[in-house]
């Protein structure tokens, strides 16, 4: 057998715990490193994944460390600092979190210096990376139901690039990753202001397919691939296939598995990682196995921030129709405070943050 990738992980809070996690239970990889700044994390994240050692400043973890995969799962404002040290320290791959970025300038630099030393590049636990949706979108590109005609999405979230850019990849995916030609949008606060909000619009990819941001999701939940002879639910935890039949009733013809909510405990006393983020931590190695597209690339997170910045351009010049691609690419949105400079930094206690971190592993 291959040796397994070696990674680094930055950052051995909640979320990368569960990375870190993820990565363990694959034969393909091995946890070798850790950098985290808060030493009584730093020294959990050692024990419970067996490291002699560990890194309060990641740049000391690249120069000693010789990790093929570098998992930043940081604040946003961190996050294109640390990848572009990971792709000059000599990585193969980099799995970031998301919000990647805050502007498209962060986002073309990141995708152009992974694309310029081939180092695989992929962003979020999303929900694109999630088998269920690609079992679905393989009934579609079957032609059983038709072509797709269009997409539409319930609700915003109330912050597009934090939690919406999971649909919009989505969205992406079902379009074929087709090119936007235009697009009209508006957003639930401020036009005026650069801070992450809900949004809506209407989005015209070059291939034809049209898709619609509801920005308040009301009765309906989730989203719908409308296709020639049937259509894609999928309400964020089941996805399910329908086809017209000939006196235009529905028929339900695929119904993959559903996703796995703990919080149950495997046979390790870890909380299950049967969910998104073993579908997204699998696929990513495959993507280095087989040499591919991440399922969710930074590459597609760089495209969403596209669509969320013209949406937010729209509505500041009256609902303009706005062409692609952006041409300002110092245009961004600052996502949530949480996210852009991590929980425990913003929220002013954190008396929640060490027993939702043990939580992962009881003792």
């Amino acid at each position: 057998m291959k040796p397994p990738y070696r990674v680094g992980v930055i950052g051995a809070g909640l979320k990368g715990t569960q990375h870190a996690r993820a990565y363990q239970l694959d034969p393909r990889a091995e946890v070798v490193a850790v950098a985290e700044k808060d030493p009584e994390v730093l020294d959990l994240f050692r024990r419970r994944f067996g490291l002699e050692r560990g890194y309060t400043d990641y740049r000391e973890m690249l120069a000693n460390e010789p990790i093929d995969i570098a998992a930043p799962i940081l604040p946003s404002t961190v996050i294109p600092e640390v990848v572009m040290a990971s792709v000059e320290a000599g990585v193969k791959g980099v799995f970031c979190e998301k919000p990647m970025c805050v502007t498209l300038e962060e986002a073309d630099r990141m995708v152009e210096a992974c694309e310029s030393n081939g180092v695989h590049f992929a962003s979020g636990d999303a929900e694109r990376n999630y088998d269920a949706l690609w079992d679905a979108r393989a009934v579609i590109e079957s032609g059983e139901i038709g072509d797709v005609v269009s997409f539409r999405t319930y609700g915003a979230l109330g912050e597009i690039w934090g939690g919406g850019c999971q649909f919009l990849s989505v969205m992406r995916m079902f379009a074929w990753d087709a090119e936007v030609d235009w697009l009209t949008g508006w957003v639930e606060v401020d036009p005026w202001q650069d801070n992450d909000q809900g949004m809506g619009g209407s989005i015209h990819f070059k291939n034809g397919i049209d898709s619609y941001i509801y920005m308040r999701q009301g009765d309906a939940r989730g989203m719908e691939v409308l296709c020639e002879d049937g259509y894609l639910a999928y309400n964020w935890q089941q996805a399910r296939i329908f086809k017209y039949g000939a006196s235009g009733d529905e028929e339900l013809i695929a119904f993959p598995a559903s996703k796995h909510f703990g919080p149950d405990l495997d046979e390790d006393g870890w909380i299950s990682m049967a969910t998104r983020q073993d579908n997204s931590t699998r696929s990513f190695l495959d993507t280095m196995e087989a040499g591919v597209e991440p399922r969710c690339s930074g590459a597609n997170m760089r495209k969403v921030l596209e669509i969320i910045v013209a949406m937010r351009e729209s509505h500041r010049n009256g609902y303009a129709r706005v062409e692609f691609p952006i041409e300002d690419r110092s245009l961004g949105v600052l996502p949530t405070p949480a996210r852009a400079f991590g929980q425990r930094s913003v929220e002013g206690r954190t008396d929640w943050y060490w027993p939702a971190l043990m939580s992962q592993k009881p003792e």
